[in-house]
């Protein structure tokens, strides 16, 4: 019996060396591993290409969990000829939890569960001579492995893009939060993006864009997600002051300044197709109290590049885009012209704007109209109603614009003629409709009008006293009122134009309501059978 407890005790004791002996090659083979994966780590920091550079004050490794930490990380990645500053990321952590070493190794694939970086700020320096196609490849080439990551957080980042050609701020943003509930690499063949996002919310501050040379855009908050966006306090603003503008100007351009309280996106979707361009696609883009101000000097050259209707813009985008509906809501839009050096601008407003527009879109079918509705006061109290229409796919761009105007007292426009054409208008237009069929090249203009005691002023030069003799040669052809027709209407003549193609389709609207109101002022009141 003792043999037997001899024997027994003896055994434990091997059972319980072994284990010690097992338990110290392993804790052993996890400090070797830790050593091996640090070594490893630190050789391939050190045979990085001699154009990036990698700092970090402290590294982590945690082999049996597979959570890698870096803290204090700096990188820097330089021009390969020109040793410049191309981008650089610093950060205060940079963290991985549970790398699966098993998909390592036996797929050649990087599952994490989840990502995690603190305090990034990434500044990037952006050269105009380098094509966006040079960035995909580079793109693609650094998304050649299989990889999942389940979980992926981006905390507080700032972002910089600069010029590279004069260090200007092209891109800045502050506070923005990124979190991805799933990344996944893309297995799909006619997709050109490497991966595939599960659902993600994307938040930033301060956010501001330059847009080109004059004017920038500003946004206070940004939130997206995968299928809803909102902009709040979103502006965009020329950078010189109307005045100082023109002395930066060869040919002449607006000087905008454009706010809006909030821009919503609902349902959105990005499609991305091999070898062909990415589409956007949305069910409601919505301008809530827009508030839009624009001034024009005409006393700078004349811009002369052949301007494209609406229609032939989204036909000869570079992607596509199909928006169901757009809606403005409470808007409010001035207009400002100064043709005169020593006067002041010439100005048309229009309050309580609201606007549907429907159908925006260069991926439908010929024959689907684009529509346009739009109800607002113009100068003040008057009524108006706007109706417009086209075919994104016709490439005559035809189309038609109908526009009803309510009770219009002269005088009210005298703050854009007087100062700019030097024409004083008195009476009252109480109803007035018109209709203009027109292409990219013409229009046929169809007006009536109903209106009492209209009196057009011409004005001496110093735009004050009246001219009598031009006032009273110009009311001899024109009928003082309406009353003489039967249904107290007077109409135009068909009266077709020529469009000045150098000019806006605005242009185009407001000449050819001014010739039909001409002649139906002027001519016998009838329109031609």
């Amino acid at each position: 019996m003792n043999l037997y407890l001899y024997k027994m005790t003896s055994k434990r004791k091997k059972i319980g060396l072994i284990f010690i002996g097992v338990f110290i090659l392993a804790l052993a083979g996890l400090f070797y591993a830790k050593h091996l994966v640090t070594t490893k780590f630190e050789e391939m920091v050190e045979n990085l290409p001699n154009h990036i550079d990698l700092q970090y004050d402290t590294k982590d490794f945690d082999i049996v969990s597979g959570n890698f930490k870096l803290e204090k990380l700096l990188l820097t990645i330089k021009g390969k000829v020109t040793n410049d500053i191309n981008a650089q990321i610093a950060l205060e952590s940079f963290s991985i939890k549970d790398l699966s070493y098993w998909e390592l190794y036996s797929n050649d694939a990087i599952n994490i569960e989840s990502i995690r970086v603190v305090d990034p700020k990434i500044t990037y320096y952006h050269n105009k001579n380098v094509e966006g196609q040079s960035y995909n490849d580079v793109l693609k080439e650094n998304f050649n492995k299989s990889f999942s990551f389940k979980k992926i957080n981006i905390d507080n980042a700032r972002v910089e893009v600069f010029d590279m050609e004069n260090d200007s701020i092209l891109f800045s943003s502050e506070n923005l939060n990124f979190e991805s509930s799933s990344i996944v690499s893309n297995s799909i063949e006619n997709s050109n993006l490497p991966f595939t996002f599960d659902g993600f919310l994307l938040t930033s501050e301060n956010t501001k864009y330059k847009l080109n040379d004059f004017d920038n855009l500003f946004v206070k908050s940004i939130a997206i997600n995968s299928k809803n966006s909102k902009l709040s306090e979103v502006k965009l603003q020329t950078k010189y002051a109307k005045q100082e503008l023109s002395k930066h100007l060869k040919t002449e351009r607006d000087h905008f300044d454009l706010n809006v309280a909030s821009v919503e996106i609902k349902n959105q979707k990005l499609i991305t197709k091999k070898d062909s361009t990415m589409s956007f696609v949305a069910s409601n883009l919505i301008f809530n109290n827009l508030n839009f101000d624009i001034y024009r000097d005409k006393l700078v050259n004349d811009d002369l590049e052949h301007k494209l209707l609406y229609s032939k813009m989204l036909r000869q985008l570079t992607f596509g885009l199909d928006l169901k509906e757009i809606t403005i809501h409470n808007g409010l839009i001035t207009y400002e012209e100064k043709v005169k050096s020593d006067k002041k601008a010439g100005k048309l407003d229009f309050t309580n704007l609201e606007a549907k527009i429907s159908n925006v879109s260069n991926m439908n079918e010929e024959g689907e109209q684009t529509t346009i509705d739009i109800t607002s006061n113009f100068m003040g109290n008057t009524p108006l109603k706007v109706n417009w229409n086209f075919d994104v796919k016709d490439v005559n761009d035809a189309f038609v614009f109908k526009a009803d105007l309510g009770m219009l007292k002269a005088e009210s426009l005298n703050q854009f003629m007087q100062p700019n054409l030097n024409i004083k208008l008195e009476g009252e237009l109480a109803k007035t409709y018109f209709t203009i069929d027109g292409t990219a090249n013409t229009s046929i203009v169809n007006l009536k009008t109903n209106y009492d005691q209209f009196d057009v002023i011409i004005l001496r030069e110093d735009g004050k006293e009246k001219n009598k003799f031009l006032s009273g040669l110009v009311n001899l052809f024109i009928s003082k009122n309406s009353n003489d027709e039967s249904n107290d209407f007077r109409a135009s003549d068909t009266v077709t134009l020529e469009r000045d193609k150098t000019k806006s389709i605005f242009n185009f609207v407001w000449k050819n309501a001014q010739s039909g109101l001409l002649s139906a002022m002027a001519g016998d009141g009838k329109k031609e059978k």
